[in-house]
């Protein structure tokens, strides 16, 4: 077909970040959850190019990436309207993508559909070091699974319930978990509607642990993501799922859970072997070129993707960091 004319721009108006929205929940690509996709025009991290039809300004392609104060830029959605497809516009906003990474001096990574994987790799992004599963699972099945476990007698506590010095040591607990503040984005995720979490108290009422859970993709889709989960046991992964479960089960009665689970962390070897259901869609996680990742941290580390890594002199293996006693399940 013939390409309609079209500009390249570095900003989006909100018409074109709606559109690409909808695109990527129908795409069902549920690692990015309805309140993120709401939230990404306003976080200053987020980077994008986009192609718009210059009749009427509407999407055509669009590319979105996350740069924060690390060595990584994550591309998280790229994705072009099928009508354009194979005409050179994404090649064009992948282009100036990477013009753009490539002057702040970052390694540049993403999370690949298994077909593009090939793809990617023999262009500019050819060092796999993950690849994330796709475990979906009606509330029944998960609330049965948590009910095999053991569970804590800790405290747990719903957004609801939270005072204002939770929400405070609930920002404080998250930075140290990451190594990063997050204040502004987890503000805005504890105030959507479509966001629950639950939150682990210890003996002396400090916060231990905690889980969320939000919408994701198309409403009929009546899925729901669960992300993150901070946890020091299977025990206190069961006692923080299953609160969030009626949450759920208010929208839908039907509703279905995802749990996306990254190779080689513990919750590949802990939590995924208890899971009824695995899809059969591994993501290849590719980054630009291989420098000395020693630690792969499998936490929802910025406002976008679940990923940071950390540079140390040591091998090129992956690990997944244990920093403290408390560990993320993904």
């Amino acid at each position: 077909m013939s390409v309609p004319p079209h500009t390249i721009v570095d900003e989006g108006t909100d018409h074109l970040w709606e559109q690409l929205a909808n695109i990527v929940r129908k795409m069902g690509w549920t690692s990015h959850d309805n309140t993120v996709l709401s939230m990404l025009p306003s976080l200053a991290s987020i980077r994008c190019v986009f192609s718009q039809k210059n009749e009427d300004g509407s999407f055509l392609g669009g590319i979105v990436w996350s740069e924060n104060n690390d060595e990584v830029a994550w591309i998280g959605m790229y994705v072009c309207v099928p009508e354009v497809r194979g005409c050179g516009i994404g090649g064009r906003i992948w282009s100036r993508m990477m013009e753009r990474i490539r002057a702040t001096g970052k390694t540049f990574g993403l999370r690949a559909l298994p077909p593009m994987a090939a793809k990617y790799s023999a262009r500019d992004i050819p060092l796999e070091i993950s690849r994330m599963r796709c475990n979906i699972m009606s509330c029944a099945e998960l609330r049965e699974i948590c009910d095999k476990l053991e569970t804590t007698s800790s405290t747990i506590l719903l957004k609801s319930s939270l005072s204002g010095t939770h929400l405070h040591e609930l920002l404080a607990f998250d930075k140290q978990m990451t190594g990063r503040d997050r204040s502004a984005v987890l503000s805005a995720f504890l105030a959507s509607p479509s966001f629950e979490c639950a939150v682990l108290l210890d003996d002396a009422g400090g916060i231990s642990g905690w889980a969320g859970i939000t919408s994701t993709g198309l409403e009929e889709s009546q899925l729901f993501k669960l992300a993150p989960v901070y946890a020091s046991s299977l025990s206190e992964v069961a006692a923080l799922i299953k609160p969030l479960l009626p949450f759920c089960e208010s929208f839908y009665a039907d509703a279905r859970i995802i749990i996306h689970i990254l190779t080689g962390t513990v919750g590949d070897r802990e939590l995924e072997p208890l899971l009824s259901k695995v899809d059969t869609l591994q993501g290849p996680n590719i980054i630009s070129y291989p420098f000395s990742i020693l630690h792969w941290e499998s936490t929802r580390t910025d406002e976008l993707f679940f990923f940071s890594f950390r540079q140390e002199l040591r091998s090129s293996s992956v690990f997944m960091i244990q920093s403290t006693s408390r560990t993320t399940y993904e």
